[in-house]
């Protein structure tokens, strides 16, 4: 009894103690402390931010509330979309242009980055530029500058997305006017991180192979044993293998490559996931390992289908499983082919409307508010904008009309090299069935008739049009005829008169040379033009056109870059 009582005595004694602490609520800050260092994705956060959601909300405090909703959009991967939808929904409503501003970018970032929805992550990033402003925040409005040069490179316009992130890095690495906190420091370097890495891709799809290693090796050391920017490190060392792979160092690069992998994948970033497995695939195929290959594009296969996204750089990897399957597996050649066909559909798809959309939202709309604001200048400057502005719409236009007529051109080579491929492209295509629906104007007998047809064969084997200076006199002596019955013979069985039949006979030739003997693709238009027979460039340019439906320019340099000739 004594001991329960003495029991009672210490509990109501400390009791007090206890209750008073625990009533004692954590400030906005000291729960954020909590969290505010994990790593991107890290669900381990998400107890903590749902605490300051809870705080915010039981507060009535808007501008924390926006904050807490960001936290939950940065730490919990399956839900970012909801916590940047609510987000927005109060900065609308409660905050300011900057924060509207900010909030519609993270959402873009969201479906450019964990979705790869293009086209919803542009509109975003253009409502995002919109409220942006007027802003005195440099760091978003590079932040925003940064993203819209992401969405160029994307569509290809690399010297444009150049300028963005050169002018970006030049701000990021600058020292700021005020005392950065630790937060802003490490998002400052992680952002100049960043444009170092779009550099190091750029400088790669323009070739300039030594200038993007040096920017990977400069990355690389910066970011060398930071826990902080491991998946920045990845990304350098991915850079460092690509370089290595140009540089015929396939071991290299395939070290370098698989070190970049493990990061990127847990990372959840398919997309440079897909790069990497597509140069391991090259440098597989480079060492003739063939189960290597097939493992390593079946990968970007496996992507392509989970998220129906794939990048223009990796999708000639179904050329290669097409041509492995051909003779193996007629229902995987058949399954790849058509991955192949979506994914040259959604690259076009999404190609043609981000362009336009950049073009109208942005680019153009950009010269226009810069005409609006010299018109209150002086006259001489009024004049220099309008000048500038006709000359940026020019060339705006030279691109439109560029881009229009390299997709009909590109569209043209592909019917081209689709009956070139399924063999319906060739000299014998040329029927010597007369058609049915049409009276002979004049009659051969069928004794005359078969002897000019087994002469014109073996004339057309023999590849004998090829001589320059034929005429129709020439060709009748040398079949032992006139010329007379061979030109009644070509109308009435081959459809076309003999200037017409002589052109298609040289132009289907010199073709099909094109098509499978590369030395050819590296001759002058006057070589292939004296090849075939045909006497002058322009003559062979033209009948080129008018049967195969581009010039010969064109299709070399469509050709080229099929097979990857620089």
């Amino acid at each position: 009894m004594k001991k329960l009582n003495c029991f009672l005595v210490l509990f109501s004694a400390f009791s007090h103690l206890l209750f008073s602490q625990q009533k004692k609520e954590k400030t906005f800050s000291e729960i954020r402390k909590n969290y505010e260092k994990m790593t991107i994705d890290d669900a381990d956060a998400m107890p903590y931010v749902k605490l300051y959601i809870q705080k915010a909300k039981r507060e009535n405090d808007h501008l924390k509330l926006i904050q807490g909703y960001r936290d939950g959009r940065q730490f919990d991967y399956y839900n970012k979309i909801k916590f940047a939808d609510s987000a927005l929904t109060i900065s609308t409503k409660y905050g300011t242009s900057a924060d509207i501003s900010k909030d519609h970018l993270s959402k873009g970032i969201i479906y450019y980055f964990y979705q790869k929805k293009y086209k919803l992550a542009l509109d975003q990033y253009l409502k995002a530029f919109e409220y942006s402003k007027g802003s005195e925040d440099g760091y978003h409005h590079h932040k925003v500058i940064y993203h819209l040069g992401i969405v160029k490179q994307h569509l290809g316009y690399y010297d444009d997305a150049l300028e963005h992130f050169q002018d970006c890095v030049t701000f990021y690495s600058s020292e700021p006017k005020h005392k950065l906190h630790d937060n802003e420091r490490f998002n400052y370097k992680r952002a100049y991180l960043n444009c170092l890495h779009q550099m190091t891709v750029i400088n790669r799809y323009l070739k300039n192979y030594n200038k993007s290693d040096s920017l990977s090796q400069l990355g690389y050391s910066l970011t060398l044993n930071n826990k902080e920017f491991i998946l920045e490190n990845s990304y350098f060392l991915k850079g460092i293998g690509i370089s290595k792979f140009h540089k015929k160092d396939y071991e290299g690069a395939k070290k370098e490559l698989k070190r970049s992998l493990p990061v990127i994948l847990k990372r959840k970033d398919f997309a440079w996931a897909q790069v990497v497995y597509y140069y391991l695939g090259k440098v597989s195929e480079v060492q003739k390992n063939s189960n290597q290959v097939i493992h390593y594009y079946s990968e970007i296969d496996i992507i392509f289908e989970k998220h129906r996204f794939i990048l223009p750089e990796v999708y000639k990897s179904y050329n290669y499983l097409i041509d492995y399957y051909k003779n193996n597996d007629v229902n995987k050649q058949l399954y790849y082919t058509n991955q192949l066909l979506k994914a040259d559909s959604l690259i076009s798809k999404d190609y043609s409307y981000l362009s336009s959309k950049l073009h109208k939202d942005y680019d153009r709309k950009a010269l226009m508010e810069q005409k609006n604001d010299l018109e209150t200048s002086s006259t001489r400057k009024i004049r220099f904008a309008q000048i500038l502005i006709f000359s940026c719409m020019i060339v705006l236009c030279f691109f439109i009309i560029r881009y229009v007529k390299d997709r009909k051109i590109k569209k043209q080579y592909d019917l081209l090299q689709g009956r070139l491929s399924e063999g319906t492209y060739h000299l014998n295509s040329m029927q010597d069935d007369p058609p049915e629906d049409t009276m002979r104007k004049t009659s051969l007998t069928p004794e005359m008739t078969l002897e000019i047809r087994e002469k014109l064969e073996k004339f057309e084997q023999e590849l004998q049009f090829i001589k320059k200076g034929l005429t129709q006199k020439s060709i009748a002596n040398k079949l032992n005829t006139n010329s007379h019955y061979l030109s009644v013979y070509i109308n009435e069985n081959k459809g076309m008169n003999f200037n017409k039949y002589m052109a298609e006979l040289r132009i289907n030739y010199i073709t099909n040379l094109l098509n499978t003997n590369n030395k050819y693709l590296n001759y002058r238009i006057e070589a292939l033009a004296e090849e075939c027979g045909i006497a002058a460039r322009q003559n062979f340019s033209n009948l080129f056109f008018e049967i195969n439906g581009l010039r010969p320019t064109d299709y070399i340099k469509n050709r080229k870059k099929e097979l990857g000739i620089i």
